[in-house]
């Protein structure tokens, strides 16, 4: 399965669900905005302890980064599944 398949597919799922996404198109990486009030810290910190779900958090990219989180599809379908339903549950 091509990783930008997956990151397409990913994308596409967090956009119904009422996120706001960028990338995942030509890339395999996806940036996702945080929540209104949230840093990126404090969002990768709820993803991580609530969801299990790992990501990067944008201010680790400087300061443009912050307010957002980054998200990989370098992983398998079953995989992305299962992250989507994590989400799906917040």
């Amino acid at each position: 399965f091509p990783v930008t398949i997956q990151a397409k597919r990913l994308k596409q799922k967090l956009v119904q669900l009422g996120f706001t996404c960028y990338g995942g198109i030509d890339s395999p990486y996806s940036w996702i905005k945080t929540p209104p009030g949230s840093t990126s810290w404090e969002f990768f910190d709820f993803l991580l302890t609530r969801c299990h779900l790992l990501c990067i958090p944008g201010i680790g990219f400087g300061t443009h980064g912050e307010g957002f989180v980054r998200i990989s599809a370098f992983t398998t379908p079953e995989k992305t599944a299962l992250a989507l339903e994590r989400f799906n549950r917040l």
